[in-house]
């Protein structure tokens, strides 16, 4: 069952296309990877998706709804949440308070968006800091608390924009661990990232992108073995095995 349906989305400002009438489906279930180089507007399609900007043409479709425009937060009613590549958490704030947020998008039990906090905070390892205030997080903690606030809004399609950026291998390695959880327990994940043998190890599919352009699309195998990509993106040294 197809989820996101992106159809020729271009998104310009001025006259640079960001992005260049770009077309994927995501199906329900899947870890869908985004790459390309800096500047080839793969966040720039995570915020038209996300209510962010609005495309300048073409449309997005979830679950068979036009959503095409719409403001961030309507697009999370829908179920849709992201994360940001800088991540900005309420720093005087305790971990629990900044994840509670999340959970006031679908309660305004302060005890349900408490318990639905907690919970995620205990999926993501970060239970026994609920009380500790956000500033005084390390970077890979900062990067788990983004996720765990995005999660407690019960997304059904999770953004991830370089949740793994700054990590050492093993933050690394849990963080995958951590998100090939969060799809087990039935959230569809679309994903960008530069550490490449991370995303090839989390994705079902991958799609490049390159000045705005889709030009390929494939399993981790097949990307990772396509001179396109090899040349424009991954270097001769990076091939699957």
């Amino acid at each position: 069952m197809t989820l996101l349906e992106i159809q020729d989305v271009t998104k310009s400002f001025g006259g640079l296309k960001a992005v260049d009438s770009v077309n994927m489906s995501i199906e329900k279930g899947e870890i869908f990877g985004l790459i390309g180089p800096n500047g080839a507007g793969k966040s720039t399609l995570f915020n038209c998706i996300a209510g962010v900007y609005p495309p300048t043409s073409g449309s997005i479709f979830f679950q068979d709804q036009n959503i095409t425009g719409q403001k961030p937060w309507d697009i999370s009613k829908k179920r849709i949440a992201r994360t940001f590549q800088l991540v900005k958490p309420f720093g005087s704030k305790t971990v629990l308070y900044n994840v509670m947020v999340g959970s006031f998008s679908r309660t305004k039990s302060p005890l349900r968006a408490r318990d639905r906090a907690l919970e995620v905070l205990e999926k993501l390892n970060l239970a026994d800091k609920k009380n500790i205030l956000a500033k005084n997080l390390t970077i890979a903690d900062r990067k788990r608390l983004e996720l765990a606030r995005a999660l407690a809004t019960e997304p059904e399609l999770l953004l991830l924009d370089e949740v793994m950026a700054g990590l050492r291998p093993m933050e690394v390695e849990e963080i995958i661990v951590i998100i090939k959880g969060i799809r087990d327990s039935g959230v569809t994940i679309f994903v960008i990232e530069h550490i490449i043998r991370a995303i090839m190890a989390l994705s079902d599919r991958i799609a490049v992108i390159h000045f705005g352009k889709k030009f390929a699309e494939g399993t981790p195998t097949e990307v990772s073995k396509d001179e396109k990509v090899i040349k424009a993106y991954l270097g001769e040294d990076y091939v699957i095995a």
